[in-house]
């Protein structure tokens, strides 16, 4: 038995910093949204152990990585007693701030629920999500979504349809946690959620008003020190696309009506040497 899934990427198009904790996480308020960039598993029974292969020779395959962690979670938690070949095919770029990890943990999760036919449920699975990474719950509930707490607490929102958006990467990765520890509190006046969450939730929400309720908290903690960062923002903006940081970085994402010429966007980002992927707002494909 074989099975194969894709793990969709994700952009925040709103991330507030609520507080520290404590333990030295924060709490977030962030609406996130899955788009159509794929990663790809595959997933095979073997007799026992877990084996990760990777077509990117920089990714390592070994226990550090979180699809193996995800899997040796699952089998922990579940008692299973076989083992799993697992073949992961890259696209979604690292230290992006676009999930990849933790989509692909998700995926890893979902799939092994059905490879080894395991009675669970999203609740269940998502016991096992929380302690991989603050994200991976997010990936088991996809489409558009209120993230909550570390970004553990998933409320789903109206599905926002038809979004166009052009995701552009500079070539390298920022570290999450490096970024988050140059927060200092206490923050400028607080962004409010309340304006691009009603539009969410009628219905309502598109490019022309996406600039004034659009917002990412951590681009003050990024741009100063990444100005090529900043430069992609400025060059999307330029090109008639709202345009903000994803995540902590490193890619930049643009929205765009449907009336923007693309091959116009396509030439002025030719112009340099980023990746760059026309992508559309999508809902969880497993």
């Amino acid at each position: 038995m074989k099975i194969i899934l894709k793990a969709p990427a994700k952009i925040n198009l709103f991330l507030e910093i609520k507080n520290k904790r404590e333990d030295g996480y924060h709490e977030l308020e962030s609406i996130m949204q899955t788009v159509s960039l794929y990663d790809e598993l595959s997933f095979e029974l073997t007799d026992k152990n877990i084996f990760l292969e990777c077509d990117s020779k920089t990714l390592p395959t070994d226990s550090t990585n979180i699809v193996y962690k995800a899997a040796r979670a699952f089998h922990d938690y579940f008692k299973i007693d076989k083992g799993v070949k697992i073949y992961l095919k890259k696209t979604i770029p690292m230290g992006a701030g676009l999930g990849g990890g933790s989509s692909d943990a998700a995926a890893t999760l979902a799939a092994l629920a059905k490879l080894y036919n395991v009675k669970t449920n999203k609740k269940e699975l998502e016991k096992i999500a929380t302690k991989l990474g603050a994200d991976v719950s997010f990936f088991l509930t996809g489409g558009t979504a209120l993230c909550e707490g570390i970004g553990d607490i998933i409320t789903p929102l109206k599905t926002i349809k038809n979004l166009n958006v052009i995701l552009v990467n500079p070539g390298f990765g920022v570290n999450t946690a490096g970024v988050y520890k140059k927060v200092k509190f206490p923050l400028t006046k607080k962004a409010e959620i309340t304006k691009i969450k009603a539009q969410i939730d009628n219905g309502s929400f598109n490019t022309s008003d996406a600039f004034s309720c659009c917002f990412n908290r951590l681009e003050d903690f990024v741009l100063t020190d990444y100005p090529e960062i900043a430069k992609i923002r400025d060059v999307l903006r330029a090109t008639g696309c709202i345009s903000l940081m994803s995540g902590s970085g490193a890619t930049v994402f643009g929205l765009f009506d449907s009336n923007v010429n693309l091959e116009s966007i396509r030439t002025t980002l030719n112009k340099y040497s980023w990746k760059f992927w026309f992508v559309n707002s999508t809902e969880l494909s497993f």
